[in-house]
């Protein structure tokens, strides 16, 4: 007997139970908890819509009788206008929230026993609360962790006055779909495990979906913790890092009610992949948040109408240079530089002197004044800033409005007198010819030179980031350089931080790699907890033991069981068109499951060649992704490696015609590309 005929045969034994039909009217009756709630929350809305149409009307008629109603009066009926709609959004939400977890409102189930009192608590994505009775717990509410941290026997969770302890005497979990009860499974019997699988073995999709349903504890306890300034985290992959991340931040919004989503700013590496999770946080019932790749958040702190280098096109071109070019990158992107620009800019300072003076409106400003001004009043100022503290002081006794075209011609008379320039472009390259380093060509802003150039615009302003950032999430942390890393937590010093990495997933030569190097950058930390995350969820047994073993790194814990698909390896052919021959061929054996496949090439001038091939002779849609900024969206997607991170597919072809995966990071490529695959993984492949 098959596995699925086990289990179907096992939950039509289920549904003669006297538990099951316990289970059916739980589930019935918070149903109609739902549409009670909805009902309620439409009549609120509509009664709200009501009351600013007749406080609408009422302003109206105010005015076209009296021309104009009282000050205050108009003022309060604004406030209670917006207080309104404000209030009617939100119940629409919870509405729309509502209706769609409707067909899956809970998942899992605790009876929890403390002293003579015995309770259920139902756990699902929000909390479903009607006529004073609760019939599901938000997941993230403090009673939850008895679901993820435990299994059957002693156990506790937090309150407001300290903890309560008890024991599980029941734990169960659900398959629920359309509102029906398909099957469930207890920890008693031992089928925890084989839940997981279930979901586990779903066929994957386009997009990241949310795991509350079988969130582990070791998962949990990074998800929950709030009250470390740095929460760092080092995982395998398929560990779960970016679900955790994002679980993680619905889980702060939910316990810290001040925080919004505008308060958050995740780091990726390209907007392909920030498509690729945009729908995690909504399944929770929060908002996306603020999003950013390294070269657009520099573009926005240097201001410069120029085009700032990706990071895989970084790469690309790092791997094709000699020695001595790239050791001058990596001399730009040292820690030890920041020194180097500290005393730069100190020089700069002690020689900046007033040669001359001005008058503006025959009130004279003379030499001697601004220099006082210059290393005495403004002296605590940074370079930058005490030129506009000049310009302000300027303005000031002219008596004149401090309008932005005063302020700029009093400053452009200021830097004249000094002989001075704010031209960041200009400092920047001179800061290069002092230190020994080649001057740059700035048409396109290179990685090195755009992260080395807001490091010394920071030493040269007091760099404001015009963003209320109060947690800052990084992913795929190992291909940061360690330069920028250090200038994002000194540019949001009150910030949270939560830091997600594998150093086996590393290609950027120059990124910090294994995530405990981040732990010795200790000046400008608060509190901070390590984690490590060494199960594998997304690949199955045979695909994870074949790719430790291209990292040198047997030690492997895969969650998946053994699925029957050995990994392939075959010759890769010598000419595109062949190797197109080859890829179609996997393409047909593989695409009437109804998965995703990922055909992953080394660069993409292979991914453009093979799509072109295949499609000329195929009659399957390929999507080609091609660039950090496009996302694609096809069950068949043929994309560069560099571009792979942080997706899955249900079936991988690997293309290994040389190139990059023939370069110092081919065994970290091929890991990655190898664990994208879900259950099956074809490799194309020069024989060595």
């Amino acid at each position: 007997m098959s596995k699925s005929t086990q289990n179907s045969a096992q939950a039509n034994d289920i549904k003669h139970t006297a538990e099951w039909q316990v289970e059916v009217k739980h589930l019935n009756n918070t149903l109609s908890a739902i549409d009670g709630e909805i009902e309620h929350l439409s009549k609120n809305i509509d009664e709200a819509k009501a009351d600013v149409a007749d406080l609408r009307e009422y302003y109206v008629r105010g005015t076209q009788i009296f021309g104009d109603i009282d000050p205050q009066e108009r003022v309060s009926i604004n406030e209670r206008i917006d207080n309104l709609i404000t209030i009617g959004n939100a119940q629409i939400d919870r509405i729309n929230l509502l209706k769609r977890n409707r067909q899956r409102p809970y998942f899992g189930r605790v009876r929890f026993s403390a002293g003579e009192n015995s309770d259920d608590f139902y756990v699902g994505l929000t909390g479903v609360e009607h006529e004073g009775k609760y019939f599901v717990y938000d997941w993230r509410a403090p009673i939850c962790e008895l679901f993820y941290d435990y299994g059957k026997g002693a156990a506790r969770y937090r309150t407001p006055h300290g903890f309560v302890s008890g024991e599980i005497t029941l734990k169960r979990q659900f398959e629920i779909a359309d509102g029906k009860l398909i099957n469930m499974f207890d920890k008693g019997a031992n089928l925890y495990d084989e839940y997981l699988q279930n979901v586990l073995n779903k066929i994957s999709t386009d997009k990241l979906h949310n795991i509350a349903s079988t969130i582990q504890a070791e998962q949990n306890a990074i998800i929950r913790d709030i009250t470390n300034d740095v929460v760092i985290v080092q995982g395998y992959a398929g560990s779960g890092k970016t679900t955790v991340a994002l679980h993680r931040i619905a889980y702060a919004m939910y316990r810290l009610k001040d925080l919004k989503s505008a308060n958050f700013l995740i780091f990726t590496l390209n907007d392909a992949f920030m498509s690729h999770i945009e729908g995690v946080l909504p399944e929770l019932g929060e908002q996306n948040t603020r999003s950013a790749t390294m070269a657009k958040f520099i573009g926005r702190l240097l201001k410069l109408p120029k085009h700032f280098e990706e990071s895989d096109m970084f790469l690309l071109r790092y791997l094709r240079l000699n020695k001595a070019k790239k050791e001058e990158i990596a001399a730009k992107l040292d820690l030890g530089i920041k020194e180097k620009v500290k005393k730069f800019v100190e020089k700069l300072i002690d020689k900046t002197t007033a040669i001359k003076g001005f008058k503006v409106r025959e009130i004279p400003f003379a030499a001697k004044l601004l220099n006082r001004l210059w290393t005495a009043d403004f002296c605590d100022l940074p370079y930058f800033d005490r030129f506009d503290a000049i310009a302000g002081y300027v303005v000031k006794k002219l008596k004149a409005d401090e309008n932005e075209l005063v302020f700029a011609q009093v400053k452009e008379h200021v830097l004249k007198c000094f002989n001075a320039t704010v031209n960041i472009e200009y400092l920047y390259r001179d800061f290069c010819d002092e230190v020994g380093l080649t001057k740059p060509d700035l048409t396109l802003v290179k990685t090195e030179d755009a992260i080395l150039m807001c490091v010394l615009k920071r030493e040269l302003e007091d760099m404001v980031v015009k963003m209320d950032i109060r947690h800052i999430v990084i992913d795929e942390a190992q291909e940061y350089p360690a330069l920028f890393i250090d200038l994002i937590m000194r540019l949001f010093p009150r910030a949270q931080f939560s830091i997600f990495g594998d150093k086996y997933q590393q290609t950027n030569p120059l990124g910090i790699g294994d995530l405990n190097n981040i732990m010795v950058m200790r000046s400008h930390f608060g509190t901070q907890r390590f984690y490590s995350l060494d199960n594998a969820y997304r690949s199955s047994e045979e695909i994870v033991e074949y790719a430790s073993r291209l990292i040198g790194n047997p030690r492997h814990n895969a969650f998946r069981l053994n699925n029957g698909h050995p990994v392939v390896e075959k010759q890769i052919a010598d000419s595109t068109e062949q190797v197109a021959s080859q890829v179609i061929e996997i393409l047909e054996k593989e695409i009437t499951d109804g998965g995703t496949i990922g055909i992953i090439t080394g660069d993409v001038e292979s991914a453009r060649a093979i799509t072109t091939e295949i499609q000329k002779v195929a009659p399957h849609k390929v999507c080609l992704v091609e660039s950090a900024r496009s996302a694609a969206f096809a069950q068949v997607q043929v994309i560069p490696v560099l571009l792979s991170k942080g997706l899955e597919f249900n079936t991988v072809i690997v293309v290994d015609n040389g190139g990059i995966y023939n370069s110092e990071l081919g065994g970290n490529l091929k890991f990655i590309a190898s664990t994208r695959a879900i259950n099956k993984l074809y490799v194309l492949q020069e024989n060595e």
